[in-house]
Parts: structure tokens; C-alpha cells; sequence
């Protein structure tokens, strides 16, 4: 009786995958293009030749100089010089640049007459990565210029090439980064924005296809075909998905480690069962979510809410040691965070599985939150109530 249960639940849901074509697109189609995206944007390992301004107010040897630096940084690209602030600034309103350094007038006489001068650097932060890559950039040119005044003042004062050196650089540092020796952004930002992306995937069509068998009253059907057993209508309806995901999930793997060559110090099992895994907690996930609010439009809008919140929520983009304590904690309840911090320890660093051990609890301990709110979606099904 139980086998008929679950050949008749399995072959609705792989009707309702058939007959929509929504599914295919979302399910294949997007979250292969989605990684390929990502993976192309930044195969070089960062973001390069960001086009910038320049406002040389100063026009002297120095500012000369400095301009010379800029230019020849590999993270922007000086494609235009203007005669004031408002003409850089208008230029970054209009698109045509993403930032400018700017260069006040009398900037040589006020640095050696001791006046300590201000050098400004505007940054379009619309653009996250281009814009980070120009921080770093004036950032670098700013140290520059506080190097160069302090050199030609204590040259003025008769000091040697070894007194200059000792005075500015004290002690040498040498920086070996661990297991990302190029300091590849790729490295980072493609292992946590392309699973994250993958989530809402996930997330959404999970949500989709529980909540449109509430919109159109045919969730009542659904449950009595499982022979009243909630838990085997979502198992049984699921599971396609489920298999879908994995294959594709794989397939992204695939594309990031051997195709675009980021870093896999572990055993391939081990990415390969997080990404079961991952699958499988998102899938719960957006059980939980539209179990707490069991609607169509409602759940489906917070399932992408809590998706696309998580770029930011799981310290993608932001450390949770910035954020503040009550925010931070909420990327706990997110399992984009456990794959991220999983990938980071093996893929990246290469440790062993053991110190790994609590991620993967975690995201197996998000496949057995749903089912304590199998109750509620039972009673939602069993007595529909539509709601616009």
C-alpha cells in the first residue's frame, strides 16, 4: 500500500516537472548559467583596469608624480583628467568613470612647509568589487605620496639613502597568505557567491511548488494520494527535485575546481557529500519557511527575502566581527553559511573532515527542522484557504 502511495506522489511531481517548463529553466538552466557567470567575470583572480579620474589641482613634480603611479597600477585604468571636483564628480554621476582620486591645489608647498595636506579619493561603491579594487588602489597611491614627502624632506636635510630607508621602513614584513598565496579573489568570492546564488535557487523553487499546490486548492488531493501522510506527499514530491539539484550542484562543482581551477585540497567525496548535504537543507529550509507562513505569494517572497539577505547575513560580503552581535547571529540560521565555512576548510585549507564536523551536523540538523512543522502545512492542506 505504501509503494502505491509513493509511485503515485513521485509521478505528480514528475508530471508537474515535465509540464512546466519554469521548472527546467529554473532548475538547469539558471543556476548553470548563474556559476558560469560568476566564474567568467573574475577568472583572472580579481577585477582589473577599474576606469577612474583624475583632478591634478596641483601640477607640480610631485602631484606629477603621483599621477604617473596611478597610472600605472594594475587595479584602474586613468581614462580621463579633469579641471575641477564637480567635473569628476559629474563624471561619476553619469557612469563614465567609477571613482577619481583628487589632488588640492598647493599640495608640494603645504607637505614640505609642514601644513599636512589632504589627498581625497571618491569611490562608486554601487559596484562592489571594481570599487573595492580602486580603494585599494588610491589607498596604495595615498602611502606613496606620504613616503615620497618624507623622503625628499629628509633629503633636504642632508639625511642618507640608509637613514631614509631605516626611518620609513623600520621593520621589512613579508606576507605569506596560507593556502591562497596569490590572493585570488575568485578564490573567495566565487565560493561563497555561487552556492549562496544556488541556494536561492533552491530556496525559491522549493517554495514555488509547495505553495502553488495552495494557491490552486490542489494540496488536499495531494496529501490524500499519499494516504493522508504529510511527510511522504513532501518526500515523494521533493525527491525529483532533489536528485535534479544534486546533479546540478555536482555540475558546479565540476566547473569551479576542475574547469576554472579554484583550489580542491580534499577529497572531491568530501565537497561532493556537503553539496548533498546543501541541497537537502535548503530544500528543508524553505519547507520551514512557508510551513511558518503557509501562502503562495507570502511564502515564496520570504524565501527569496532570507535568500538574498544571506549574501550579506553569512559575512560574504561583510565579517560578522563588523556586524553587530544580534545581526551576526542570524547567519547561524542559514545554511549557505555551513557549506561556505565548509569550502573554506576543505577546499581551500585543506584540513581534515574531523575539525569539519559541526558544519556537517548542521546541515544535516536543517533536513530534520521541518518536520516539526509537518502538523501546520497538514492542517493548511487538508482545510485550503485561498488567499490572493
Amino acid at each position: 500500500m505504501i509503494s502505491e502511495y509513493v509511485k503515485e506522489t513521485v509521478k505528480r511531481g514528475l508530471v508537474s516537472l515535465v509540464r512546466r517548463r519554469i521548472y527546467f529553466i529554473m532548475m538547469v538552466v539558471v543556476p548553470l548559467l548563474g556559476a558560469f557567470f560568476f566564474l567568467e567575470l573574475i577568472k583572472s583572480g580579481s577585477v582589473e583596469q577599474a576606469p577612474v579620474g583624475l583632478v591634478d589641482l596641483d601640477n607640480t613634480a610631485l602631484s606629477r608624480n603621483l599621477s604617473r603611479h596611478l597610472a600605472a597600477m594594475q587595479q584602474v585604468d586613468v581614462i580621463q583628467q579633469y579641471a575641477s571636483f564637480d567635473e569628476a564628480r559629474q563624471a561619476v554621476q553619469r557612469g563614465e568613470i567609477l571613482g577619481f582620486f583628487f589632488i588640492p591645489a598647493n599640495l608640494s608647498d603645504n607637505a614640505l612647509g609642514g601644513h599636512h595636506p589632504t589627498l581625497s579619493y571618491y569611490v562608486n561603491y554601487a559596484y562592489y568589487a571594481p570599487a573595492s579594487m580602486q580603494y585599494k588602489g588610491f589607498k596604495t597611491i595615498t602611502v606613496l605620496a606620504n613616503g615620497g614627502i618624507a623622503t625628499n624632506v629628509m633629503q633636504t636635510l642632508g639625511a642618507t639613502g640608509e637613514q631614509i630607508s631605516a626611518t620609513l621602513q623600520p621593520i621589512a614584513v613579508h606576507t605569506h597568505p596560507i593556502a591562497n598565496p596569490w590572493l585570488n579573489y575568485s578564490y573567495y568570492l566565487n565560493a561563497s557567491f555561487i552556492p549562496t546564488f544556488f541556494a536561492l535557487i533552491i530556496l525559491l523553487v522549493t517554495a514555488f511548488t509547495i505553495g502553488i499546490e495552495l494557491k490552486y486548492g490542489t494540496c488536499k488531493q495531494w496529501v490524500e494520494r499519499a494516504g493522508g501522510s504529510m511527510g511522504l506527499a513532501l518526500t515523494s514530491k521533493l525527491a525529483p527535485q532533489t536528485a535534479i539539484f544534486v546533479v546540478v550542484g555536482w555540475t558546479i562543482q565540476w566547473m569551479m575546481y576542475r574547469v576554472y581551477g579554484l583550489p580542491l585540497n580534499c577529497s572531491p567525496w568530501v565537497m561532493l557529500t556537503a553539496m548533498v548535504l546543501f541541497v537537502l537543507a535548503n530544500q528543508a529550509f524553505a519547507h520551514t519557511l512557508i510551513s511558518l507562513v503557509p501562502n503562495f505569494r507570502y511564502g515564496t517572497t520570504l524565501c527569496s527575502l532570507v535568500a538574498v539577505i544571506s549574501f550579506s547575513l553569512c559575512a560574504f560580503s561583510l565579517p560578522l566581527e563588523a556586524e553587530y552581535p544580534w545581526l551576526a547571529s542570524l547567519s547561524y540560521i542559514i545554511p549557505s553559511r555551513y557549506y561556505f565555512l565548509i569550502s573554506m576548510d576543505q577546499a581551500l585549507n585543506g584540513i581534515h573532515p574531523y575539525y569539519s564536523r559541526w558544519y556537517f551536523a548542521a546541515l544535516l540538523g536543517f533536513t530534520v527542522l521541518p518536520w516539526s512543522l509537518m502538523w501546520k502545512l497538514k492542517k493548511e492542506c487538508l482545510n485550503p484557504v485561498y488567499v490572493p
